[in-house]
C-alpha cells in the first residue's frame, strides 16, 4: 500500500477555485452529496463580493462589506432550506421594506415598497397617472418573473424538465400578458421608462439601481423584472454583514468533510492529456481532482489566463478571448466612510413624518436626466459631474459595525467611466469627491464627519477581487450574453469543451448579485454527470481516475528519488 504522501494528502474529488458566494454553494452542494471537496481561494479571507471585514488600517475598530450589500434573488432559491444555512449554520436575514428610497433635492420622496399599492399611493403625490401606470406595469412584470424565474434556476443548455414544465405553466397562466411582457423587454430600458411614466420620481430610480446596459440600447428593458423580484420575494439583509453569507456556507461545508484554503492563488489549472486534473498555486504546489475543477471566478479569467494556452482549438479559444467585460463604456465603483458620530436625514425625514428610517434602504439622490448624462459622459470617458449610486448607513442595520456613536456609509454606482480620460488616479479622486459632495446634502454630516474612507474603481476592483476588467458582473450584463450564450457559445450550461473542467460565478447563467443560482446550478449539473459517469458513461470516468493516478504516482516516484 502506497504511504500517504503530500501527493496523495493534496487530492479531491472537485476542487473549486474561488470562495466567492457561488463557488461555495456549489462546494455545500457537491459536499453535501459525499463528495470529496477542495476550495482555493486567492484572498486571506473566503466571501469575494460578499466579504465583510475589519476597515483596517484606514480605522480601525470598523467593519465593512467590502462590496455588496442587499440580497434580492437569494431569496427566491431553496439553497437556505437546501443547506440548511439558517437551520443549522447560523445564517439570519431580514427583509427591508422599503428597500429602496428616491431621495429629492427637496426634500421629498418615494419608496419603493414591496407591495407595489403602497408605492402607488406615495407616487400619486408626484402624479396619479404614474400611479396607475406602476399598477399596469407590476401585473406585466410578475408575469414576465412567474415565467422566466424557473429558467434562471436551471442549467440554460439542458434545461431541467420541471423548470421547464413550471415556466409552460406561467405561460399559460398569463398568456394575456405575453404581448406586453414581449413590448417592454424589446423596448430599451429610457423607452420603457419614458413610455409608462411622466415623473422624475418613479424613472429615476429605475435607472440609477439598474445600469445593467445602456439606457438607450434596444432590449435593456428587461432590467426592470427586479421590481417583480423586489415585489414578491422582498429584498432581505444578513445579520452581521454580506460575510455572514459565506460563513454559514463554509460550516456547511466542513460539516460535509469539505475544505477550503484562503490566501491560495492559482496560477493555472493542470491539464493532462486534454483533461483539466488539477490547479497550480503560485509558488508552484499543484493540487489534484479525481473528479473535476469548478472555477467561479470570472469565466475570462479561467480560459484566457488560467487554462494553458493551446488547450483550446483556435475557434474556441477565440469565442473566450471575445468575452465582453468592458464593452459597455461603464464600470462600477464603491465607497466606505467611517463617521466619527451619526449621520443624519431630518429634512427627507420630516417631510415623510411616517417615523422611517431612511439611513437604512439602499437609496438614490439623483435625477433621471443625471443618469442619463452621466452615462453619456462616461461613454465619453469622462467623470459625470454626478455620480448617480446607491447610498446606505450600513450600521443602521449592524450597529456593530461602528464604535459605539458612530457611523459606516456605503456607496456604490454603476456609472463611471470604464475608460477615463484623465487616468485612474485622477478620475477616482474626482468621482469620490462628487459622491461625497452630492450625498452630503441628504446625508448630513458625511463630510464633517469622515474619519477614513476606502474607494475602488475599476482596477481597484479587479485587484482586490480577481475580476478582469472591475466587472462585478464577470461578463458584460447585455443581453445578447445570456442563457445559452452567456459567458460564450459553447462554453454555457456550467459545461466547458475541456473534460475536466467547469464554470460557475457570476458571469454564468442567469445574473450577478447575491443570488448563489449559478452556484446551485453549476453544481445539480456536475452531480448530474457525475451519476451518468458512475452508471453508464464508465470510460469518462476511468479515463479521469487513470489520469489523476499517473500524476499521483509520478509525484510519488519524484519525491522517493528526491530521498
Amino acid at each position: 500500500k502506497r504511504p500517504m504522501t503530500e501527493a496523495v494528502q493534496n487530492t479531491a474529488d472537485v476542487i473549486v477555485v474561488g470562495a466567492g458566494p457561488n463557488g461555495l454553494v456549489s462546494a455545500a452542494y457537491l459536499a453535501q452529496a459525499g463528495l470529496d471537496v477542495l476550495v482555493v481561494e486567492a484572498s486571506p479571507t473566503i466571501g469575494g463580493m460578499t466579504s465583510t471585514n475589519p476597515f483596517e488600517p484606514e480605522a480601525p475598530g470598523y467593519i465593512i462589506n467590502e462590496a455588496s450589500m442587499q440580497a434580492s434573488l437569494f431569496r427566491t432559491t431553496t439553497i437556505d432550506k437546501d443547506l440548511g444555512l439558517s437551520s443549522k449554520f447560523g445564517l439570519r436575514q431580514t427583509v427591508i421594506d422599503p428597500a429602496h428610497v428616491q431621495l429629492n433635492y427637496d426634500g421629498t420622496s418615494l419608496a419603493l415598497w414591496r407591495d407595489p399599492t403602497r408605492t402607488a399611493d406615495e407616487l400619486r403625490y408626484f402624479s396619479p397617472a404614474d400611479a396607475e401606470a406602476l399598477i399596469d406595469l407590476y401585473r406585466v412584470i410578475d408575469a414576465a418573473v412567474e415565467i422566466g424565474l424557473p429558467l434562471m434556476q436551471t442549467s440554460p443548455v439542458s434545461p431541467d424538465i420541471k423548470a421547464v414544465l413550471k415556466a409552460a405553466k406561467g405561460m399559460a397562466k398569463n398568456r394575456k400578458e405575453l404581448i406586453a411582457i414581449g413590448r417592454w423587454m424589446a423596448s430599451s430600458q429610457a423607452e420603457a421608462l419614458e413610455d409608462s411614466f411622466e415623473s422624475d420620481a418613479i424613472r429615476a430610480p429605475l435607472t440609477i439601481a439598474l445600469p445593467f446596459m445602456p439606457f438607450d440600447a434596444d432590449l435593456s428593458g428587461w432590467s426592470l423584472i427586479y421590481l417583480g423580484v423586489l415585489s414578491k420575494y422582498g429584498v432581505s439583509m444578513f445579520h452581521g454583514g454580506t460575510g455572514a453569507f459565506p460563513a454559514a456556507l463554509a460550516k456547511s461545508i466542513a460539516a460535509n468533510r469539505g475544505r477550503i484554503r484562503t490566501s491560495a492563488p492559482v496560477e493555472s489549472l493542470v491539464v493532462t492529456n486534454g483533461r483539466v486534473t488539477g490547479v497550480r498555486l503560485q509558488g508552484g504546489e499543484e493540487l489534484y481532482a479525481r473528479r473535476a475543477v469548478l472555477t467561479a471566478c470570472s469565466p475570462k479569467t479561467t480560459l484566457t489566463r488560467l487554462l494553458p494556452e493551446g488547450t483550446l482549438p483556435r475557434v474556441l479559444q477565440n469565442k473566450a478571448d471575445k468575452i465582453p467585460t468592458r464593452r459597455r463604456g461603464i464600470a462600477d465603483y464603491k465607497l466606505n466612510v467611517a463617521l466619527s458620530g451619526k449621520i443624519t436625514m431630518e429634512k427627507h425625514e420630516k417631510w415623510r413624518g411616517d417615523g422611517i428610517d431612511l439611513r437604512l434602504g439602499c437609496n438614490s439622490f439623483n435625477t433621471y436626466q443625471e443618469s442619463l448624462d452621466a452615462a453619456k459622459a462616461s461613454i465619453r470617458g469622462e467623470v459625470p459631474e454626478h455620480i448617480p449610486g446607491l447610498g446606505h448607513a450600513t450600521t443602521s442595520f449592524d450597529q456593530g459595525f461602528a464604535p459605539e456613536g458612530c457611523d459606516i456609509f456605503w456607496f456604490w454606482a454603476g456609472i463611471t467611466p470604464s475608460d477615463p480620460r484623465v487616468g485612474w488616479d485622477e478620475a477616482k479622486k474626482q468621482i469620490t469627491e462628487r459622491v461625497i459632495k452630492d450625498a452630503s446634502h441628504y446625508y448630513q454630516g458625511i463630510e464633517s464627519l469622515e474619519v477614513a474612507r476606502r474607494d475602488l474603481a475599476l482596477p481597484d476592483i479587479e485587484e482586490r477581487f480577481w475580476a478582469i476588467d472591475g466587472s462585478v458582473y464577470h461578463v458584460d450584463p447585455v443581453i445578447s450574453r445570456f442563457g445559452p450564450l452567456k459567458p460564450a457559445e459553447k462554453f454555457a450550461g456550467y459545461h466547458t469543451p475541456v473534460p475536466g473542467l467547469y464554470l460557475t460565478g457570476a458571469g454564468t447563467h442567469p445574473v450577478a448579485g447575491i443570488s448563489g443560482m449559478p452556484g446551485q446550478n453549476a453544481a445539480r449539473v456536475m452531480l448530474k454527470d457525475f451519476r451518468k459517469q458512475d452508471n453508464g458513461g464508465l470510460t469518462d470516468r476511468v479515463k479521469a481516475a487513470a489520469a489523476t493516478e499517473n500524476i499521483l504516482s509520478a509525484r510519488f516516484d519524484k519525491a522517493n528519488s528526491a530521498k
